[in-house]
Parts: structure tokens; sequence; C-alpha cells
């Protein structure tokens, strides 16, 4: 996969990030719930100290360097030619959402999150694009694995 491609994904799923956390400041108050789907989702503004879920809540510097590390580690995992583009995109998916989300951590000591689900009379933790991002790229890589892993069998 080209490398402007490459780009272009991890910045457009960086802006979209931004955009729509930049719109939930801006109209929502601290812990504000907006109604969406009465009963199933909201729009509800909360800040997150910890990683996903909330856990290693406060261990913001933890996770900053934490972050660095696997933005390093993807950088060279996505600079390998040997990966499919299913690959290639995936790890595009996540540095996109890592990006996010590092960013809030830096510029304000936690993430911003907005993305609120009720399922069955279960609260969802809440969440933003980047994680959104985070997960679908990392099921898209465990899937994309599994392709190669697959084919290679298959070859031999």
């Amino acid at each position: 996969m080209k490398t402007l491609k490459i780009l272009l994904i991890i910045i457009s799923i960086f802006l979209l990030d931004r955009f729509t956390k930049v719109l939930v400041i801006n109209n929502l108050t601290l812990g504000e719930s907006l109604s969406v789907i009465d009963g199933f989702f909201n729009i509800t503004y909360v800040n997150n100290y910890g990683a996903a879920f909330g856990i290693m809540d406060g261990k913001v510097i933890f996770i900053v360097v934490v972050s660095v590390l696997i933005f390093a580690y993807l950088i060279y995992e996505i600079r390998k030619e040997a990966h499919s583009k299913l690959i290639t995109t995936s790890i595009s998916f996540v540095i996109g959402g890592l990006l996010g989300n590092l960013f809030d951590r830096v510029l304000y000591g936690h993430v911003i999150d907005f993305f609120d689900f009720n399922f069955f009379g279960h609260d969802f933790a809440i969440f933003n694009v980047g994680d959104s991002f985070i997960v679908i790229g990392t099921i898209l890589l465990a899937i994309g694995f599994l392709l190669e892993e697959r084919n290679a069998n298959k070859n031999k």
C-alpha cells in the first residue's frame, strides 16, 4: 500500500476524532448527556483519565509512554512491504485512533469520551471515535493475520 494512502487514512481518522471531540467540548458541559436514541444511545461528555474502560485511572504518563512505544512499533510494522492491504489498513486504523487519544492525553491529561450505549439495561463503557478505530483496526488485524496464516499453510 502506498505511503500517501496510509497517511491519508491515519490523518483522516485523527481529524475525525479531533472534530467530534471539539464538537462535544463546544456543545456540552462535562457530564452532560444528549439522548440520540432513547434508552439505547446518548452523547455523554466525560473525561477518561485512564486507558480502555477506565483501567489504570490517573496513570497518564505511563499510558503516554506505552502509547508512544506502541506507535513506534506500529510505524515499524507498517513500513514492512510484506503485509497485505488488509493488515496495512488495519494498522493505519489503530495508529489514527491511537494518535487521537495520545493528542488528548498530552494536551489535556485525559481522553475525551462521548459515545454512550446501553445494551439491554447494561451501560457500556463510554468511548470515542479514536477508540472505535483502535478496536476495528485490531479486529481486522487479527483477521488479516489469520488469513495470512491460512494462505501460508495452503502454500506448504
